[in-house]
């Protein structure tokens, strides 16, 4: 019994450590879009022009998919009629777009990002088909969007909290 307790286990172990591997983060820097980051594999850039009321605006999306996880950066520059006004009602309007009309806001906190003290704020979001956690960033007339998707575990884990903390918006 002992013996076939030791094969289960060590087949269990052999299983696991088959699956995928961790994923590798490398330094990804944007010159477009002035930011670096840590993500986990190549990344795919595609942009997309949005109507919003101040007009049409070109948003970059960068994003990298690995173990289930969408890592995405997307920035975008808004007029400066919107830049002057106050961060915290702008920062609830991308929250609540984000979490939109199927989700649920898990947890919310505000936050500074880099030595300019960036006002921030984290946001994860519950919604039908997984989590989706979000740092959004205002950089002066830039908005980022820091974001991963996937199961909870895995938006709110180690690798996650490293891809989160790398990010800088650079000069």
């Amino acid at each position: 019994m002992r013996a076939r307790t030791f094969a289960l286990v060590g087949l269990v172990a052999g299983v696991a450590g088959a699956a995928d591997p961790a994923p590798e983060f490398k330094p990804f820097a944007s010159s477009a879009g002035r930011y670096k980051v840590l993500f986990p594999g190549p990344v795919k850039t595609e942009t997309t022009e949005v109507k919003t009321p101040a007009g049409t605006a070109t948003v970059t999306l960068d994003a990298v998919k690995a173990g289930g996880v969408t890592f995405l950066v997307s920035f975008v520059d808004v007029p400066d009629s919107v830049a002057q006004q106050p961060p915290g009602p702008r920062l609830d309007k991308v929250r609540d777009a984000q979490k939109g009309a199927d989700g649920a806001v898990l947890a919310d906190k505000e936050l500074t990002v880099g030595d300019e003290k960036y006002p921030a704020r984290d946001v994860l979001v519950g919604k039908p088909d997984g989590t989706l956690r979000v740092r959004i960033v205002i950089a002066g007339s830039r908005l980022y969007q820091v974001m991963a998707r996937g199961p909870k575990e895995a938006v709110t884990g180690a690798d996650a909290d490293r891809y989160f903390g790398s990010f800088e918006v650079t000069k």
